[in-house]
């Protein structure tokens, strides 16, 4: 995979799950002291807090390469910023799918639940705007 798309996949990753640690953590900022409810959040914070801190030093090997590789000329070096890098729309749609099931089947009001739908509703969002970018080009 190429420097570029590796920092996209990269970043997408790290957006999706502070988007989830955001949902989630205010979900658990209403809940009275003594639920139950608080435990497994802060568990599921903390499980997704470790993703964020792995995300972010992938990232920055991944920006250390494609400096080096810019600096050089090298073949396959990044071209565009991280956010003009295109992902792959199937890319898109099978994490959107996956997503989909992990909600569905997921206990209802479990943080679990919360993250799928944070999860699902953010590649919705990422799959119209990679759509219309696919049929703007056109």
């Amino acid at each position: 995979m190429e420097t570029g798309q590796a920092l996209r996949e990269t970043s997408d990753a790290l957006l999706r799950d502070l988007d989830v640690l955001l949902t989630i953590e205010e979900e658990k900022r209403t809940l009275e002291p003594g639920n139950p409810r608080l435990t497994e959040l802060a568990a599921r914070i903390e499980e997704i807090a470790r993703r964020v801190l792995v995300g972010t030093a992938r990232q920055h090997d991944l920006t250390k390469v494609a400096e080096s590789q810019v600096r050089a000329g090298a073949a396959g070096a990044p071209e565009t910023s991280i956010d003009d890098t295109v992902r792959p729309i199937q890319a898109i749609l099978s994490e959107w799918r996956e997503a989909e099931r992990r909600a569905a089947t997921a206990a209802p009001g479990s943080a679990e639940a919360a993250e799928a739908s944070a999860l699902v509703e953010r590649l919705r969002d990422e799959y119209r705007r990679a759509h219309e970018a696919v049929i703007g080009d056109h």
